[in-house]
């Protein structure tokens, strides 16, 4: 034994189990025709595939039903069906307003003794002026005369006549008789036919004139 291996027998040692081992595994038989696995590899998943949506299918549609209403309990009087809404009318039309003298027609005359039938020679004169109501058939007028020769006997309204004519009176005013005279009547059918058409005449007698001392024809004022 040389010195190096006297002086480190731990590094002899470990050479010799070193050399036992390669020995031992030369010693080893592998087996005929021997394939080794084949070393596998991860492969990437592919990705699911989503199902297809599902077709919805056509269902027969059954008629609408009527509801039916809730009976009303025993012994309960049933409500009344609602009272359907009035149609809105049309605002009626504006009116003119009547005028209220539209039935109304005035009248008026002069009085004079040419005017009378026969004509007189009297300085006597007067004026009567008066106010109808077609409506009521109501006769207002309002005389005054003066000059007259002797005092008034009788007044009186003639109709049917023109000038120059004479007729039978329609009307008698009650007396007494001042300077001044007012009067109202209510005239027929007849009376107003012939006072509108102007054939009315006012005639006034004195004791001096019988037949009349003035006279005038009453004419509408227009």
């Amino acid at each position: 034994m040389t010195r190096s291996a006297a002086t480190h027998p731990g590094r002899v040692l470990a050479a010799t189990l070193l050399l036992a081992t390669l020995v031992g595994c030369a010693s080893v038989a592998l087996p005929p025709h021997y394939d080794p696995p084949p070393i596998l590899t991860p492969q990437t998943a592919p990705a699911p595939v989503p199902p297809p949506p599902p077709v919805a299918q056509s269902q027969p549609v059954s008629p609408m039903q009527p509801v039916p209403l809730p009976l009303p309990p025993v012994g309960a009087t049933p409500a009344p069906p609602p009272m359907p809404l009035p149609a809105a009318t049309p605002p009626p039309p504006p009116t003119e307003q009547a005028d209220p003298n539209a039935s109304l027609v005035t009248f008026s005359t002069r009085m004079d003794g040419d005017s009378a039938v026969p004509p007189t020679r009297s300085a006597g004169t007067g004026e009567l002026d008066a106010l109808y109501d077609t409506r009521s058939h109501l006769l207002r007028w309002k005389a005054k005369w003066s000059g007259l020769s002797a005092p008034i006997t009788a007044v009186q309204f003639h109709a049917p006549g023109e000038i120059g004519q004479t007729a039978p009176p329609t009307m008698v005013w009650p007396g007494p008789f001042g300077p001044t005279y007012e009067g109202r009547a209510t005239l027929t059918n007849q009376q107003a036919t012939d006072l509108l058409s102007g054939r009315w005449y006012v005639n006034v007698y004195t004791a001096n004139y019988p037949a009349g001392e003035i006279r005038g024809q009453l004419r509408e004022v227009r």
